[in-house]
């Protein structure tokens, strides 16, 4: 269902972007042609061409000071074509303009957009036909607002369905890795609740058995003592097997905490993450699994939020008295960091356990290191 549902938004969102050039051509076209042999078709023609390249290269680009650039370059372009072209349709330009404005700044701020590009219409009708078709222009005003609001509440629903859809893809694979590792801490208080009854149930009984057999060998002569004996060296080699089995169960085995890693990184849209447990020690604490795999995800998630990067890389390393795990991107660099409740939870999550956590940021992007030992404090 997450598939099928996955699919759909996509479809969604690529028939919107188509939806989205064709107006722009459209529109552009034609405005153009309704002053062909004028002075101001190769004008209108130039900005119309411009404006539909420069939509091509906000939807290609990703969010940052250069798509800013972009979009502010388009508002340019369809303020001078509002002025150049006295049909009032043109201003549907201004609609697939706003449509990216609710990427870029949200609702709220485009609803201040819609007010300054209604009132930039109004001075360009005003400049065109003057004051004596101002009922006309007061209509197109207000049917051509309705079509701008309803672009935008559209478009924000759109974007929080996409957003709860990430949430809720976010939440089941948190529950895939907290269920790999639950399991994995499962089994082995399970051997350790074996390993208990045997020694303490089994164990105690062949104990016991073989008192018995000792005291019988003493009390009896010729051949019903070679039995005894033998049933008594018998008693002893089940007894040592015994031993042997508790000990084996009583040894943690490794927690497979690359397979919780890659099941809670899954299906990620957007990001090539590598997961790399070549040099990993074997960790045996579930605890301290537990731990690495919550910096993980707060770690992953701090990527995917902030991050303007397409990779990442999670590494685990060390030596079995001591663990490093680093989380890296490829995103450009920004001005500042200022930590907030993920860093500051990882940090108070790592320090719980004696461990540290360092945060360094360069030319190559963003690099979050946790340190744990084997042992936790006491």
């Amino acid at each position: 269902m997450t598939d099928i549902r996955s699919d759909r938004s996509a479809s969604s969102e690529q028939a919107l972007t188509f939806s989205g050039i064709l107006v722009t051509g459209l529109v552009g076209a034609v405005g153009a042609f309704t002053v062909y042999g004028t002075a101001a078709f190769p004008y209108a023609a130039v900005l119309a061409a411009t404006q539909l390249l420069l939509f091509l290269a906000f939807i290609r680009q990703e969010q940052g000071s250069l798509q800013t650039f972009i979009f502010w370059s388009e508002a340019l372009c369809i303020g001078s074509l509002l002025f150049l072209i006295p049909s009032s349709f043109i201003v549907i330009l201004t609609v697939v303009w706003l449509v990216q404005a609710v990427e870029l700044y949200g609702v709220r701020r485009s609803a201040g957009l819609i007010a300054a590009s209604l009132g930039l219409f109004l001075i360009a009708q005003l400049s065109h036909f003057g004051i004596g078709e101002w009922f006309q222009t007061l209509v197109s005003i207000f049917l051509y607002g309705l079509l701008q609001v309803f672009a935008v509440s559209a478009v924000q629903r759109t974007i929080d369905e996409r957003e709860r859809r990430e949430q809720v893809a976010a939440l089941n694979r948190e529950l895939i890795a907290t269920r790999e590792l639950l399991s994995q801490s499962s089994a082995q208080n399970e051997r350790l609740r074996i390993a208990r009854d045997l020694h303490d149930i089994l164990g105690h009984h062949m104990t016991a058995l073989i008192l018995n057999l000792e005291v019988a060998s003493h009390g009896v002569e010729g051949q019903p003592k070679e039995k005894v004996e033998q049933s008594l060296a018998l008693a002893k080699l089940l007894l040592s097997d015994l031993r042997n089995t508790v000990s084996e169960l009583r040894e943690d085995s490794p927690i497979q905490l690359e397979e919780s890693v890659r099941k809670l990184v899954a299906g990620i849209p957007g990001f090539a993450i590598d997961v790399d447990f070549s040099e990993a020690p074997a960790i045996d604490d579930v605890d301290m699994a537990e731990t690495l795999l919550r910096c993980t995800q707060e770690g992953v998630t701090n990527v995917l939020r902030h991050s303007n990067g397409d990779r990442c890389q999670i590494t685990m390393r060390g030596t079995p008295a001591q663990c490093s795990l680093s989380i890296s991107d490829n995103g450009r660099r920004q001005a500042s960091i200022e930590p907030g409740n993920g860093l500051k939870g990882m940090l108070e999550r790592v320090r719980a356990r004696g461990g540290d956590l360092v945060w360094q940021q360069n030319e190559e992007g963003f690099k979050l290191q946790v340190t744990l030992g084997a042992e936790a404090p006491s």
